[in-house]
């Protein structure tokens, strides 16, 4: 599975991909599940847009009809480091998976050969299928959907949380606190730390679709810009 669905993604990349991806992705997730009388895919918790996405929601119904969620989302994003690594073995291995010249059975045998023993049966169908169309490159896309799909069906929002020192167990409690304002009712905030001493003091609570600046620094800028304005105006 995992095959198809990188397959797919580097073809939306290059805005060239078509549904005969997904479709080969589908038919391999169903030609390897068991043979039960009802194989209906769960679901998905969250609806995506995107030829990428579209691999990782079917990759994510399958994984979650086989009880292999979390198996599978981190192989997916220890796929996607590997193949943004800077290491030299990394990327030797990153061309050679994905050269175009590199013919379809070589390229096949070299994902059978890293991963056989190591993965998940339905990541071996994915990178199977994903190599068939020479789209390999798109598994770090690929993660990154299947990472939102896992958020969503755990009701988890991820926030970090930008100090300019090291909080201690009170601070941490009063501004995870605060932080939780900003979540909807019925999903858990899940938050990390980082220091930024740029900011003086306060805090800032980075989510992934808005940013909340509570910062000293910020606060400074406002009234310089304020006395700046007031200035100009005399």
């Amino acid at each position: 599975m995992l095959p198809t669905l990188l397959r797919c993604a580097r073809g939306a990349a290059r805005a060239q991909a078509s549904s005969e991806a997904v479709r080969c992705l589908a038919t391999k997730a169903v030609s390897a599940a068991p043979k039960v009388a009802d194989f209906t895919l769960p679901a998905p918790p969250l609806q995506l847009s995107g030829v990428s996405a579209s691999i990782a929601t079917l990759t994510w119904q399958v994984a979650a009809k086989e009880n292999v969620l979390e198996k599978v989302q981190v192989e997916l994003n220890q796929l996607a480091e590997a193949f943004n690594s800077e290491a030299v073995e990394l990327q030797a291995w990153r061309r050679l998976a994905t050269d175009p010249f590199v013919p379809i059975s070589v390229r096949k045998k070299i994902v059978d050969a890293v991963l056989r023993g190591k993965a998940s049966d339905i990541t071996l169908r994915l990178l199977d299928s994903l190599a068939d169309e020479n789209a390999l490159a798109a598994v770090p896309e690929v993660s990154l959907a299947f990472d939102e799909l896992q958020l969503a069906h755990k009701k988890e929002v991820f926030c970090t949380i930008v100090t300019a020192q090291p909080m201690d167990k009170m601070e941490r409690a009063d501004i995870i606190k605060q932080a939780s304002k900003f979540v909807d009712a019925g999903f858990k905030l899940v938050a990390k730390e980082k220091v930024d001493k740029k900011l003086v003091g306060g805090f800032v609570l980075e989510f992934e679709d808005r940013l909340v600046d509570l910062s000293t620094s910020k606060k400074v800028s406002e009234f310089n810009a304020v006395v700046s304005k007031m200035e100009l105006e005399l």
